[in-house]
């Protein structure tokens, strides 16, 4: 799995790097000049914005998901962002938001806690960026407005990490448990890319070797 993740994350950067060179190649750089748009010559700057910039936003703000409620099948976008702390931010605090397709368009909000279980052995805080595959048991807090209820969740994935910074390609599972008696369970899976900050008030002591 670890592989697996690996090659998304090379594929990702090799498919961006071929846009970006593919664009420049085959479009003229524009400038403006007297109020007339012409082809631009040596000294003029691009005024397009680059592929690879789009591109990697896109990766990053679009993370598909799919819920089963009330036996049927709903599918939006979700967004997750979490603050860490222990050495390698191990103990996550996240917020999500989830905007969902279910006939009236509706709103999932969460708040969870997740414990990141690295099956690398040895992992130190350092200011390198270090990779291991990573289990994530969490539970949380649900609303979507008009009902509130309680979730545990699992997840795996490829986590990038130093002692302050999380980028976390990712497949989660949860199931929530409503309060309320007239509202359906929920059953979602998402995946995508999480990212993250650690220890944002406390400074990790640093071997010296780092």
């Amino acid at each position: 799995m670890k592989i697996f993740f690996q090659k998304i994350i090379v594929s990702l950067i090799i498919i961006a790097i071929t846009c970006s060179i593919y664009t420049q190649d085959k479009f003229p750089q524009y400038r403006v000049h007297s109020n007339k748009l012409l082809l631009s010559g040596e000294n003029s700057a691009p005024s397009f914005l680059p592929v690879t910039t789009v591109f990697a936003a896109a990766v990053y703000l679009i993370n598909p998901i799919i819920l089963l409620e009330n036996k049927k099948l709903y599918a939006g976008i979700t967004k997750e962002f979490s603050v860490g702390f222990g050495k390698l931010g191990e103990h996550r605090f996240a917020a999500e938001y989830s905007f969902i397709f279910a006939g009236n368009i509706s709103h999932h909000l969460r708040f969870s806690y997740k414990y990141d279980i690295m099956l690398k052995n040895n992992l130190k805080p350092s200011h390198m960026i270090q990779g291991t595959d990573v289990i994530s048991p969490g539970v949380g807090y649900f609303t979507d407005f008009k009902g509130n209820g309680i979730f545990p969740e699992i997840s795996f994935g490829y986590s990038l990490r130093n002692h302050k910074l999380l980028f976390f390609p990712y497949v989660k599972l949860r199931h929530t448990f409503m309060f309320k008696k007239d509202k359906s369970d929920i059953t979602d899976l998402s995946f995508g890319i999480i990212f993250g900050i650690a220890n944002p008030f406390i400074d990790v002591k640093i071997s010296d070797e780092e």
